[in-house]
């Protein structure tokens, strides 16, 4: 179930073989920032500038970035 609720930036990142270091450091952010944002803890604040590099370095468009980078909520989270 654990992968049913994984991270969509965690997801893509693993995918492509990168660390939560290189997009850091691609967006002049910590390594703990990228961990709260897959974690959810933080919503991403990002500047067009980092919004692009972000896409160009995960391969997405800016349609296909999802609206959230954390874990998924769900209604069954209490269960």
């Amino acid at each position: 179930m654990a992968e049913e609720r994984e991270s969509a930036l965690r997801k893509r990142r693993e995918e492509l073989g990168l660390t939560q270091r290189d997009i850091a450091l691609a967006l002049g952010k910590t390594d703990q920032t990228i961990s709260n944002w897959e974690t959810g803890i933080y919503e991403p604040k990002m500047t067009p500038r980092e919004i692009k590099a972000l896409c160009r370095l995960l391969k997405w468009t800016l349609e296909e970035m999802p609206d959230e980078f954390g874990v998924p909520r769900s209604q069954s989270e209490s269960d």
